[in-house]
């Protein structure tokens, strides 16, 4: 059905960071030049004296923050250097003046005397220990841990494989932006911050003042926004000092060089032993994961919702080693983590294949989960079909004719960890006539607001015009998380499900005081001397929070099978047709479905073909805009078909399973496999460059 979300947007009216009204003063950032350099002095005298405020690192007391189990970049660390640079476009000061561009031309006034030092710009160097980020650890690994799972076998035949998969980003339409406005009581924050209502308690915690957030329109995330929070800290705490109202919106550039939010960028090491009929026995993987110039990351660490894929593999091995280098600190990107490990599973069983010269749907076959529910020892599988999927892509006998001696059809199977345990809040109530829902979370484009309108409308029978949303900020509705994990389809259908029904039986006793014993119908309650509307019931309100906890973090699993075709044309990868085959659960809406998975699917893809950021060997970013950074358009993408082939759940409200995260490593994982269709040759990393053939 037609988006209920998107009628503000079309208008002009979708309530952006930079629309909202502001008097007060403005930041920019004074970064760090160079990728690893001692701070020997700042001077702000000159920018002081022609009116300027500054904020430096040294000036900023706040308390370290853990953000738990929430993949991201958070407050453990500091956002300004101090003593070191430790990246390129690291903050060093904050220059507030009265406009913009002003607040540039003061920035330039701030003198930084550097003392450039040997740069870690990679993993392999970073493990060399000749030079450190954090001095005082004596490493750049700042994590290393080992998981195993059923039982380690390694007989029968063994093969191993280096992979690696790019460092890329969300690169969000809107880039981060933040008004931040001292009050009597603590900060008023209106930003694009992802999870606001939730993550904005670190900052609380950080800070020791009280913070009320309000959630702009975030103008995209999957996940880059949570890393807002690190610049929110500093903004916070030079509005406090100077005890003015202040807004900073960021650049472009900024973004690119400096967000806190790259995606994983992940070296492997795998040793498969399997049998002659291929059949895995034993998967035994170790990634190397560039986490930045920072001490945490949860990218390594979600793949354990689905170490083995949509695969029964007896046993597993899995060692994550976090390396710090002189980068962009890592953020969370649209899936955390999981779509590089499920383009490196494929990896595996596409080189089994080859090295068993069997068809590699034969060895899917061989391996793939074939009963439900499926327990792995580290994951619950709820429910599903992959075999279904992959015999529906195999009979695609159109797709499989378009291949010939420059055009490549490769295949991909894939699940993803969906739903993690957790809860969600949501309030109901009844305004001017209508049944406006409350959410706790800013807009970020995926048409969850739509999706609250469409169940409230379904649940209580009513016209979907009776039904609008509001957002809430954090004092309003707390305990809302939001979009986060591929988990909003069961938490907004549990949560407004559950609110329906508390809202119905309070009204029902009202109701029945007015027309006797009463019955719920259609909008009505009706009764034994008349009927009235729910809609009547002017400013009765509701909340409800509804919660959900498995026995291991995630709750339910999505399966999907990516057909993709490419060609080789005049020296490039031309992606033409992709196909999908996915099990979304039961679907709240499936043109819905089908826009997330197609959106999905054309990063995965692009991360496969096109983007990426590339350092040089001194640790300085070289694509500093959009076209270098690779970004595709509309034209470099292929024509995207989706087939909704549903398996409820048995564990989720309404059986639905998140598809937010799953398109994009299966996507990317089927273009490799088409590619290595055509070239007749291995690829062991993303992008791929003919010019590494």
């Amino acid at each position: 059905m037609k988006r209920l979300d998107v009628v503000d947007l079309i208008k002009g009216k979708g309530n952006y960071i930079d629309d909202y009204p502001f008097k007060g003063k403005y930041a920019v950032f004074v970064r760090s030049p160079y990728p690893h350099a001692r701070i020997k002095r700042i001077d702000t005298a000159e920018a002081e004296k022609n009116g300027a405020l500054v904020l430096t690192g040294k000036d900023i007391i706040a308390r370290r923050v853990e953000a738990g189990e929430r993949e991201g970049a958070g407050l453990s660390t500091m956002l300004m250097a101090t003593n070191k640079a430790l990246y390129a476009g690291q903050p060093v000061a904050l220059v507030i003046a009265n406009d913009p561009y002003e607040a540039s031309d003061l920035a330039e006034l701030v003198q930084v005397d550097y003392e450039p030092l040997e740069p870690i710009p990679n993993i392999e160097k970073a493990l060399k220990g000749e030079v450190y980020v954090f001095d005082e650890l004596k490493s750049n690994v700042v994590r290393e841990q080992t998981f195993e799972f059923g039982k380690i076998s390694t007989q029968g035949k063994e093969l191993e494989l280096d992979l690696y998969w790019s460092r890329s980003s969300g690169n969000p339409i809107e880039t981060f932006g933040a008004i931040v406005i001292p009050t009597n009581q603590g900060l008023q924050i209106i930003s694009n911050q992802q999870a606001g209502n939730f993550v904005i308690s670190e900052l609380e915690k950080a800070l020791g003042v009280k913070v009320i957030h309000k959630n702009a329109r975030q103008g995209g995330s999957f996940g880059s926004k949570f890393s807002l929070v690190r610049y929110l800290s500093v903004l916070a705490f030079a509005s406090l000092k100077f005890k003015v109202p202040i807004k900073w919106i960021e650049t472009r550039a900024e973004h690119l060089l400096a967000s806190n939010s790259s995606g994983p960028e992940r070296k492997f090491k795998i040793k498969a032993y399997y049998d002659s009929r291929g059949k895995v026995n034993f998967l035994d993987i170790h990634i190397w994961e560039d986490i930045g110039a920072s001490l945490e990351a949860g990218q390594p660490f979600k793949p354990l919702g689905h170490l083995t894929g949509p695969y029964k593999i007896p046993g597993i091995r899995y060692t994550a080693t976090l390396v710090t280098t002189n980068k962009n600190p890592a953020g969370a990107f649209r899936g955390a983590g999981t779509p590089p490990h499920t383009w490196a599973l494929e990896r595996v069983m596409d080189t089994i294949a080859d090295e068993l010269g069997l068809d590699k749907a034969e060895i899917r076959r061989a391996n793939v989960i074939d009963s439900f529910p499926y327990d792995s020892g580290f994951a619950y599988y709820d429910s599903g079909n992959p075999s279904g999927l992959l015999e529906m892509a195999l009979s695609r006998k159109d797709i499989f004719s378009m291949r010939d001696e420059k055009t490549g059809v490769g295949l991909a199977l894939s699940t993803d960890p969906s739903t993690p345990s957790g809860s969600e809040k949501v309030r109901l109530k009844i305004k001017n006539g209508k049944i406006v829902v409350g959410l706790g979370f800013g807009p970020e484009g995926q048409g969850n607001e739509h999706t609250a309108v469409l169940l409230v409308s379904k649940l209580l029978g009513i016209p979907t015009e009776q039904v609008t949303y509001e957002i809430l900020d954090n004092n309003e509705l707390t305990s809302s998380f939001g979009p986060g994990g591929s988990r909003m389809a069961a938490y907004t259908y549990g949560a407004i499900a559950g609110a329906v029904e508390e809202l119905k039986a309070k009204l029902k006793r009202e109701a029945e005081s007015l027309i006797g014993n009463a019955e719920y119908k259609d909008g009505y309650f009706i009764g034994e001397h008349g009927k009235i509307g729910i809609t009547q019931f002017e400013g009765e309100e509701i909340t409800f929070t509804f919660s959900l906890q498995g026995k291991y973090r995630f709750n339910a699993y999505p399966f999907a099978c990516d057909l993709a075709v490419v060609r080789i044309e005049d020296g490039k990868i031309r992606p033409i047709k992709h196909v999908v085959y996915i099990d979304p659960g039961n679907p709240i809406d499936e043109d819905l479905v089908k826009e997330q998975v197609i959106g999905g699917t054309a990063i995965g893809i692009s991360i496969a073909l096109y983007e990426s950021y590339v350092y040089d060997d001194q640790g300085n970013l070289l694509t500093t805009s959009l076209a270098d950074y690779g970004l595709p358009t509309a034209s470099d993408l292929p024509e995207i078909e989706v087939n909704i082939v549903p398996t409820p759940s048995p564990t989720t409200p309404g059986g639905v399973k998140g598809i937010g995260e799953i398109p994009v490593g299966v996507a990317a994982a089927a273009v490799t496999s088409a590619v290595e269709d055509v070239l007749k040759r291995r690829v062991k990393k993303v992008p791929i460059r003919l010019d590494d053939f």
